[in-house]
């Protein structure tokens, strides 16, 4: 009987499968049942069984019938402008159908009263009139029944489906702080701290510190667009590919490389704007190359510099045979090169950004990382809808 069979997108009138015929024939039978003990209310002794057995046939085809109809008429009932008039309609229907066959089939089966047949009998108007207020009451409980049913296992999908992005989110958060190198570095020759904060569960932002060969040090900040488990992908392929492109000695090199593999990688709107410097600790001497980042500052005592480029500066991933030039800076013992991703500046304050000249002002004279951080986020109603990150490489 396909009208009843499941299918992949829920009937929304009528039976789904058997069960649904044999539960709605229980309760018929329930009701018929009912029905015979309020016929006999008004008497001392119990319904005979005569009259339990008929009205039990009667109410189960008065409810089989009735919801036969509807499923078999669920795309008309849809299609049709007033959908709850058509079910009235069906059920009133469908109930008096039922209730005719029914009085045929107990008079097959058990015999029935001559006034069941009389149309002009008080009883056979009266049965009529309350097998299809019945039908309609319960059809629509039934229906609503069903709706709110539907409702609460979409509910429960929903949160379980929430709940399994949730636990993906912290496996991937956890992963993405495993990639992260620690907040405080010390080597030879030069000092790294660092901090980033997620605006969301899983962020973009990442850096990095990788000692090369040759006693020089490679240091990045970078921010890769996109949130979430995807941003976390792109973050776990750069800090792959960069240990063994920094072998190619310029940070030029080493981005135009990184670019290139980029490019054959990611997907349109993914993309990775990172400044990378390469360190000297015996000189100071700091070669930087900026795709897309915040320019860095040079801090030294009260006042600091902004560190501009020229060439392209196109975040990695975006434009294929880019060329990027790099700045030389001599870092100075008493010098601080610091490098942010734009969280910072574009910190919301009600409707407006921080911004650059704003953090230039902060920058100059803070004692640390987490002191930085600390004086944004105390700015009064400030809101930080990306995330942010912190690095400040001295010697």
């Amino acid at each position: 009987m396909t009208v009843i069979a499941d299918s992949a997108q829920p009937r929304t009138y009528g039976w789904r499968s058997w069960s649904d015929v044999a539960r709605e024939a229980l309760l018929a039978a329930t009701i018929g049942i009912s029905i015979s003990f309020v016929e006999s209310g008004g008497t001392k002794r119990m319904p005979d069984l005569h009259t339990v057995v008929r009205n039990v046939i009667i109410m189960i085809c008065v409810m089989t019938v009735g919801r036969l109809l509807e499923t078999m008429l669920s795309w008309a009932i849809e299609q049709s402008r007033v959908p709850i008039l058509f079910r009235t309609a069906l059920y009133a229907g469908g109930g008096w159908l039922g209730y005719l066959l029914g009085i045929a089939l107990s008079a097959a089966a058990v015999g029935v009263e001559e006034e069941d047949f009389a149309v002009h009998s008080y009883h056979f108007g009266y049965s009529l009139l309350g097998t299809a207020l019945g039908s309609i009451i319960v059809g629509m409980i039934l229906h609503h029944n069903r709706k709110r049913n539907d409702r609460l296992q979409e509910s429960i999908a929903r949160l379980k489906e929430h709940e399994f992005a949730e636990k993906e989110l912290e496996i991937a958060r956890a992963m993405q702080e495993r990639l992260l190198p620690p907040r405080e570095i010390r080597g030879d020759g030069f000092h790294v701290s660092a901090r980033t904060h997620a605006a969301h569960i899983v962020g973009g932002d990442f850096y990095d510190v990788i000692r090369l060969n040759d006693g020089t040090v490679s240091i990045l900040v970078a921010d890769v667009a996109g949130k979430g488990i995807a941003a976390s992908l792109i973050m776990a392929t750069c800090k792959a590919m960069i240990p063994f492109l920094a072998s190619l000695g310029r940070p030029a090199a080493v981005m135009e490389a990184l670019n290139e593999k980029l490019c054959g990688e990611l997907e349109r709107r993914e993309f990775v704007a990172m400044v990378y410097a390469q360190l000297d600790p015996r000189s100071g001497r700091v070669e930087i190359v900026n795709a897309g980042m915040p320019e860095p500052l040079l801090l030294r005592g009260g006042g600091c510099r902004v560190i501009t480029f020229n060439g392209d500066r196109y975040p990695l991933g975006i434009r294929g045979n880019t060329r990027y030039e790099s700045v030389v800076v001599d870092l100075a013992a008493d010098e601080r090169l610091l490098l942010f991703s734009d969280g910072l500046p574009e910190a919301m304050v009600g409707d407006t950004p921080v911004g650059y000249e704003r953090v230039e002002s902060m920058v100059c004279g803070f004692e640390s990382v987490d002191a930085l951080v600390a004086q944004v986020q105390a700015i009064p109603g400030v809101r930080i809808d990306d995330d942010l990150t912190v690095l400040v490489l001295s010697r």
